[in-house]
């Protein structure tokens, strides 16, 4: 399993769920994708996790460009399983501290008493490795503990759940994938997953 370039330095690791079929109460006939990304340089940095039994694709794709213990920094973006629940794993296998929202550090003390989490504030930003990243609160972008992470030299946004499909493909963008479909399960999604949480978005 290979991690797929996004830009320089960047690359989704995330896995491909081929099997799920309902989410959250509706139906996912074409599967679902975890999406998590990894950014390497001075600091290596990961961006999100997986659901727990997929961590073994999370940990071959990452491993296709470096060692996964040479991860330095885990971002959570949200709390929910399928982008969380490999995180106790990864930080017990790096020893990497795990940054979140301050909604996102007491979601994840929930689920993870063990996990060591450190809060950020919304606008907080951090450079490493040449790149800027902004932490950006979207409380009931879903759950109360949302966040964007925004890379700010390649105008690069890592958005949670704001813009997703349950999608299971081989393919990771968007020209790559029949657009009718792609529509489809995207408006799927906002309906049963985005609109329900905050109307106001």
């Amino acid at each position: 399993m290979e991690a797929v370039r996004v830009t320089d330095n960047i690359y989704w690791v995330g896995a491909i769920d081929w099997n799920i079929r309902n989410f959250h109460g509706y139906t996912t006939p074409r599967g679902s994708t975890y999406n998590a990304y990894l950014m390497t340089g001075e600091k290596n940095i990961l961006i999100d996790t997986v659901k727990r039994p997929f961590l073994d694709q999370l940990l071959a794709r990452i491993g296709s460009v470096i060692d996964p213990k040479d991860i330095d920094l885990i971002v959570s973006n949200h709390t929910e399983m399928d982008h969380s629940s490999s995180l106790l794993e990864m930080q017990k296998l790096t020893g990497a501290k795990v940054l979140a929202s301050k909604k996102g550090k007491e979601g994840l003390a929930l689920h993870y008493p063990d996990l060591k989490v450190e809060a950020v504030e919304d606008g907080t930003e951090i450079r490493c490795g040449g790149k800027t990243l902004k932490f950006i609160d979207t409380p009931m972008l879903h759950w109360p503990d949302s966040m964007f992470t925004y890379v700010q030299e390649d105008k690069l946004l890592f958005s949670m759940d704001a813009f997703g499909q349950h999608y299971a493909t081989y393919a990771r963008f968007d020209d790559q994938v029949d657009e009718g479909i792609l529509f489809q399960e995207a408006a799927k999604y906002y309906a049963n997953i985005i609109l329900p949480s905050g109307p106001e978005w």
